[in-house]
């Protein structure tokens, strides 16, 4: 099984068509946070790509429909709950988790009912997010 390096998506990546036809999309505002999961990931041997820009996120699941995307719901601008309903307006039919570290958020989250798979606290446990992944 070949790993995989971990890495954020990059310009060049963006504007290519190619990649894997399944692929997790780790979108968090904190880098640390997104090369950690994508490096686990990888390093599971699952195909696992970062965007720490929602925006950019949203192109990315718009364009290249990962199987599974794992949003942070607190980030500025663009938070994860606004990534997802922009994403399902558009279509997007894969898995969604969203994960935040204020209990808060998770609690608003779940009681908004989004159109998401689950919404977990952090940390999440990388064997738990790997599960998701394989599913």
């Amino acid at each position: 099984m070949d790993v995989m390096e971990p890495r954020l998506i990059s310009d060049n990546d963006r504007r290519s068509p190619r990649r894997p036809a399944h692929y997790v999309l780790v979108v968090d505002d904190d880098p640390f946070q997104v090369e950690e999961v994508v490096e686990y990931l990888n390093d599971q041997g699952i195909a696992a790509y970062g965007e720490s820009e929602p925006q950019r996120a949203v192109a990315e699941i718009e364009a290249k429909k990962p199987a599974l995307v794992i949003i942070d719901i607190n980030m500025p601008g663009l938070d994860g709950l606004r990534v997802t309903e922009i994403v399902r307006s558009l279509n997007y039919g894969g898995v969604i988790l969203l994960v935040s570290g204020d209990i808060d958020a998770v609690r608003r989250a779940n009681e908004s009912h989004p159109n998401v798979f689950g919404v977990l606290p952090k940390p999440v446990p990388l064997k738990a997010l790997e599960r998701y992944a394989r599913a």
